[in-house]
């Protein structure tokens, strides 16, 4: 399922939309979905950045910011 992965760097918020494929022990790696021009890029995300990982709806439109399903 589709996550939104909501990054602090620095002082600022990054969303970030893909599928999480490891988490832990020391960083989330996610497989970017969102934008389509970045899709199937794996990024490693420290845990220390990580602020939030909430599922997105399933189908949401590619040419709309997906928002949380909670």
């Amino acid at each position: 399922m589709e996550k939104l992965v909501v990054v602090e760097r620095d002082g600022e918020n990054r969303n970030l939309f893909g599928i999480p494929v490891c988490e832990g022990p020391g960083a989330v790696r996610l497989v970017v979905t969102r934008p389509y021009h970045e899709a199937g890029r794996i990024i490693e995300i420290p845990l220390d950045d990580v602020e939030s990982i909430d599922d997105l709806p399933p189908h949401s439109p590619l040419g709309e910011a997906p928002r949380p399903s909670s």
